[in-house]
């Protein structure tokens, strides 16, 4: 009964549209998947809590988590010391409207290209201050957050956060099916066949130099206060004000984003010397979560000595941590909650649904563009692009050598697939400091324009092929 691992994600992507709350929605699909997987009431309330425990219990996802948490704690210790309004005064004079703002966010992608999240947070935290100075759209700051984050870096076959993964996921994968082509090599070669991420970035620079009418239109209501009371909707207000406690010094936020910088390359390279003698041999084979963790714990602990120099106080600095740390709690919920309900659609036998014989009986124009989207459904449902990777690898791999289509074009499609999560990030709206629901409603055009060219390219491809 393997098509009962949809409905958890059927639920999820309804209540997703119908609520704009993305918590909401994918607790209510963990919780639906528990209960048909357990088959009973008492053994569904308790198989919640173990679904969310071993999403969060995972090295790599713990790894993940701590990193957000510790780059949330930092965000707001440097903001605290006045490193954030001090870069903001001393590039204010090339920033004189949004489009400016956006042509930054491509140039610091440069210095930040290795990891996403890294991306987002840090770009988002020294351009913000700006936007608002120039009274700039906050929704279309965002998207373009969203694009040069993940879609820039996956397009990139060197040196980054997810290349470790991508390279040990297609090994996982390819073990003992006869391909001698190497995983690395896939990986490489993949990267031309995403098409999704290759229309994204082209429509984001269109955004970004010509605007092309964003926010014009929209899909849905946003909703953003609904169901909240006067007095919340101020409480945040006040709670989200920004407050100059010391004087505005931009070395107190080039010091940590460069430190951060080196140090994690640093573990990039110590993590991965013993697997290749050369130095970008070694950040390719990165252990990169435990990298990236390391190097801001490692940041953390240096920049709060930093200050304390500065003679800003311990309880200052302890103190700004820790609300640097509530401030990604949300963030925390909704990787825990995805990552739960990929475990649950596992157990209900997703992997399970399409055999070899329906593979078979399906024409091979018809591949490329249906795993595709099939990716990009299950990728905006549980909204993680390394679950839904994880999920629709074994079904590629499986297809390409049931079907003969080139692997590395079928490993490029489950990329693209995945990467439609990320266009509407929740975090990329937060650094942006709009709501998720303005985020969703805004953007979402473009990623179903980023779809039907991707869906055309890839219907091109299998007539060639």
């Amino acid at each position: 009964m393997a098509w009962l691992s949809l409905i958890p994600p059927i639920i999820t992507i309804v209540l997703t549209f119908k609520t704009k709350r993305l918590i909401p929605a994918l607790f209510s699909g963990v919780v639906v998947g528990a209960f048909i997987s357990s088959k009973s009431l008492i053994g569904g309330i308790t198989s919640i809590g173990g679904y969310l425990v071993d999403a969060a219990a995972d090295k790599d996802s713990a790894y993940t988590l701590g990193f957000l948490i510790a780059f949330g704690a930092l965000a707001d210790v440097i903001e605290m010391a006045g490193g954030i309004a001090g870069f903001s005064d001393k590039i204010s004079k090339w920033v004189k409207n949004e489009k400016s703002i956006a042509l930054w966010s491509w140039f610091l992608s440069i210095f930040t290209f290795f990891d996403s999240s890294f991306h987002t947070i840090a770009v988002g935290t020294m351009l913000s201050p700006l936007l608002d100075k120039v009274k700039g759209s906050k929704e279309k700051f965002a998207f373009i957050l969203s694009v040069t984050s993940l879609q820039l870096i996956l397009l990139i076959p060197i040196a980054t956060a997810y290349l470790g993964y991508m390279v040990a996921l297609v090994t996982n994968n390819i073990k003992g099916k006869g391909i001698t082509q190497s995983a690395y090599s896939i990986v490489a070669q993949s990267v031309l066949w995403n098409f999704f991420s290759l229309a994204m970035i082209a429509i984001a620079v269109g955004v970004s130099l010509f605007g092309l009418g964003f926010g014009k239109i929209r899909l849905g209501k946003t909703g953003e206060d609904e169901g909240l009371t006067q007095i919340h909707i101020d409480r945040d207000e006040r709670a989200n004000k920004t407050i100059q406690e010391y004087p505005k010094k931009s070395v107190n936020l080039l010091v940590p984003v460069l430190f951060l910088l080196i140090s994690t390359i640093f573990f990039f390279w110590w993590t991965g010397r013993k697997k290749s003698a050369t130095f970008f041999g070694a950040l390719s084979a990165a252990n990169f979560n435990m990298s990236i963790f390391a190097g801001i714990i490692l940041t953390l602990l240096v920049t709060s000595i930093f200050f304390l120099f500065q003679r800003i106080s311990l309880a200052e600095i302890e103190a700004h941590i820790i609300i640097g740390a509530e401030k990604v709690i949300s963030l925390v919920l909704i990787l825990v909650l995805s990552w739960a309900l990929t475990i649950v659609t596992e157990d209900l036998g997703f992997n399970n649904l399409i055999s070899d014989e329906v593979i078979r009986s399906i024409p091979k124009i018809l591949i490329p563009p249906a795993i595709f989207l099939f990716a990009a459904v299950i990728s905006y449902t549980i909204g993680s692009s390394w679950a839904t990777w994880a999920l629709i690898m074994p079904m590629a791999v499986t297809f390409s050598i049931s079907s003969g289509v080139n692997i590395s074009m079928l490993v490029g499609t489950v990329w693209a697939g995945g990467a439609v999560a990320d266009v509407i990030s929740p975090l990329s709206s937060q650094m942006a400091g709009t709501s998720f629901s303005e985020h969703l409603s805004s953007s979402f055009p473009y990623v179903i324009a980023g779809v039907i060219l991707s869906l055309a390219g890839y219907t091109i491809v299998g007539f060639i092929i």
